[in-house]
Parts: structure tokens; C-alpha cells; sequence
């Protein structure tokens, strides 16, 4: 047991090393790389459809396993040993037993939390990038807030969630997950924007689609049917390289509403931070 906590703590300690050292490295990277040569024809657009979508697959595992993955398991492991004796054996909300570390429960939250909830990031994401700040620093962090806003007070931040009952201090709990939150959006999108300045234009390359296969592993029958849509999407309208699919006002509208859903979501996220605390 001493081994497996031992282990635990030092992959989550130098995953999130790596994930800060990512996301300052490449922090100021454009979003959407420029210089690419515009899509002509919808084959094109279609191949470029599947770059991005493989590299944002991509980025949404790797984050999600450095960050709330293996990241996460550490925050589990520091708030077990700070809440105290009274505490330990209690089960949580995830029917997880504090103060326990074990490899398979690793495993779990790696995979459901870390891998899954990267992909499902990621699919958000690619829908709404365009309207997103140009560079990969603030679009992460306007990504977690949305994340936050959404997703987080559902689950890890609501007021609900029984293990802000037995977990203490509370503020370090409530802190360390928002922290979590805002690291793994700001190291997805350096990530993202990493690897769609770095991945081959597949219509020069087709054979570089063997290079993409990260994305091909979690083509489940939902997943396939959200990147069908998005390719024949992107297809129909050209892949257009600029920001305006059809005009301008869309572009201005598309701002507008990230506006105004950041907005919401740090407003939710404040309050059930509130309710929690002030519980």
C-alpha cells in the first residue's frame, strides 16, 4: 500500500511538472495554425476535417490523463492525508475509500476520468474553437471556465457532492479543483494548438493519416457520428481557413454567445463555490 501511494504521487507530481512546462512553453501558439493553404475542394476541406479533429482527439487524451487523471489522483491522495484520522475509510462520492490508493483504482480514474472526459473536451472544443481567444493561453482558460460552469458544478464542484462533507479544509479541496479545472483547459488548448501547427497537411500526405491514429481508438458509434457530421460540415462549406463560415455577423455572434456563456459559467461556478463553502 505504502508503494502503490508512493507511485501514485510521484507520477501525479511529474504529470502535472509536464503539463505546466506545456502549457507555458507553447502558451502563446495560435489556436488555429495559420499559413495553411486554403481549402479548394471538399476532399480537401474533408482530409483537414480529420487533421483536426485527430489533433484535438489527441490533445483531450493527453491532457486529460496528465491533469485530471494522474493530476487528479494526487489531489485525491494530498486532501486524504490532510482531512485527518476521523476520515479515513470513509467512502466518497466516487465510492472511492480515502486514504486508499490502489493501482486499479489509478487505472479507473485514468482512464474514465483522465481519457474520457479529455475526449468529450475535445469535442466541444472543436465545435466551438473558432470563437475562442486567437491564442492558446486565455482559450484555455475561458475552456475551463466553460468547463467549470457546466460539467464541474454537475459533478467534482457541486454542492452536492458528499465529499465536501468529509474532506477538509474545505477551501483547499474547492481550491485544488479549480486549480485542476484551469490547468487542464490552458494544457489542452497549448496542447491542441501544438499539434495543429505540427501535424501534415493530409491532402499533400495522405499516407499521414497512419500518424492520426490516436483518434481512430475512440471512434465509438457516438463519437463516429459527431466527426461524420463535423467532416461533411467542413466539406460542404470548403474547410474555410478564416474564422466566418458564412459571413461576418456569424463570426460577431459566435463571440457574443462564448461572451455571455463565460460569463454564466463563472457565475455558477462562484456560487456553488459559495454554497460549498459556506455550508
Amino acid at each position: 500500500m505504502r508503494s502503490t501511494n508512493l507511485i501514485v504521487v510521484a507520477l501525479g507530481v511529474v504529470a502535472l511538472v509536464i503539463a505546466l512546462v506545456v502549457t507555458w512553453r507553447w502558451r502563446r501558439l495560435p489556436l488555429v495554425a495559420a499559413g495553411r493553404p486554403r481549402a479548394e475542394t471538399p476532399g480537401f476541406a474533408a482530409l483537414e476535417a480529420i487533421r483536426t479533429l485527430a489533433a484535438v482527439m489527441s490533445a483531450g487524451v493527453l491532457a486529460g490523463v496528465l491533469v485530471p487523471g494522474l493530476g487528479g489522483r494526487l489531489v485525491m491522495r494530498i486532501l486524504g492525508a490532510t482531512s485527518g484520522d476521523a476520515v479515513q475509510g470513509a467512502t466518497t462520492d466516487a465510492r472511492e475509500i480515502v486514504g486508499e490508493i490502489t493501482s486499479s483504482g489509478t487505472i479507473a480514474v485514468v482512464f474514465f476520468v483522465g481519457i474520457f472526459g479529455g475526449v468529450f473536451a475535445a469535442l466541444a472544443f472543436v465545435v466551438v474553437r473558432r470563437w475562442l481567444p486567437r491564442t492558446a493561453g486565455p482559450a484555455g482558460i475561458v475552456t475551463a471556465i466553460l468547463l467549470l460552469g457546466t460539467l464541474g458544478v454537475s459533478d467534482a464542484l457541486s454542492p452536492d457532492n458528499e465529499d465536501f462533507a468529509i474532506l477538509r479544509p474545505t477551501w483547499l479541496a474547492v481550491t485544488l479543483v479549480v486549480a485542476l479545472a484551469l490547468l487542464f483547459g490552458v494544457t489542452f488548448t497549448a496542447i491542441a494548438a501544438r499539434l495543429d501547427a505540427g501535424m501534415p497537411i493530409l491532402a499533400r500526405r495522405f499516407t499521414a493519416i497512419a500518424s492520426h491514429a490516436a483518434m481512430v481508438i475512440f471512434l465509438n458509434p457516438l463519437l463516429l457520428g459527431f466527426a461524420l457530421v463535423y467532416v461533411t460540415v467542413r466539406a460542404v462549406t470548403q474547410g474555410r481557413p478564416d474564422p466566418r463560415p458564412f459571413n461576418p455577423r456569424v463570426q460577431y455572434v459566435g463571440y457574443i454567445v462564448i461572451g455571455i456563456g463565460t460569463a454564466l459559467a463563472a457565475g455558477s461556478t462562484l456560487l456553488a463555490i459559495y454554497d460549498i463553502t459556506s455550508a
